[in-house]
């Protein structure tokens, strides 16, 4: 594979956000359910879309909420990600050493992704390069976002890599015929998460965005 273009997701790759938006869905729906149990719900569907959270939680947990109720934990995430997220550990510092175009294909909002890469100084890394659900675009696990983005970058998706941190994502990316290396190192991760990438058909699995100029030398 030579590589020539890279795509990136932004909550739990760019930005440490997951756990700002764990936390946020767990002290909203405080008191409904044990929060153990919601917990262990959570983490594999984190990058899913609060509302195909919502129609799990209904179906696995019989845990119903009204769309009032699931448009008001939506804000709340999309509040406390503002706010709260922080860049990944080293990653500002990694891309710098890339020197390939780039896009983000993210399921969160268009105004959530600009805030969060304008806060965490990413945002002339992928400025007119942002791909979110909308204008016929469906969130993932649909392949839409990265079809998008790589159209938009001219991309063959033969030559592009893409890192995810999430099942949906890597599922999304792999039905538009990408490549995926998948990222577990944001505060959210846990010890099953590379495995259930990898079996959602992430290529490798890594940790340390410090590491991501080294590794992306070698698709060369």
């Amino acid at each position: 594979m030579t590589l020539k273009h890279l795509i990136c997701d932004c909550d739990g790759v760019l930005l440490d956000s997951e756990s700002v938006a764990l936390a946020a869905i767990l002290d909203g729906l405080s008191g409904r359910m044990e929060r153990a149990q919601l917990d262990a719900f959570l983490r594999p569907r984190l990058g899913m879309t609060l509302h195909h959270i919502a129609d799990d939680m209904a179906r696995v947990l019989g845990l119903h909420l009204t769309h009032d109720e699931t448009m008001h934990l939506e804000a709340s995430v999309e509040d406390r990600c503002i706010v709260e997220a922080q860049a990944i550990d080293g990653v500002r510092n990694a891309l710098r050493k890339v020197a390939l175009p780039m896009a983000v294909a993210s399921n969160s909002s268009q105004p959530r992704v600009e805030a969060g890469l304008r806060n965490a100084g990413l945002w002339t890394l992928f400025a007119g390069r942002i791909y979110t659900p909308g204008r016929g675009l469906r969130p993932k696990p649909a392949p839409d976002l990265y079809r998008a983005a790589c159209q938009g970058l001219t991309a063959d998706p033969a030559t592009t890599l893409v890192l995810e941190d999430s099942v949906a994502g890597v599922t999304a990316a792999r039905a538009a015929g990408l490549t995926v290396l998948g990222f577990v190192g944001a505060r959210h991760g846990e010890p099953a998460a590379a495995q259930r990438l990898r079996d959602a058909g992430a290529t490798d699995v890594f940790d340390d965005m410090t590491t991501l100029p080294a590794r992306l030398a070698a698709w060369h």
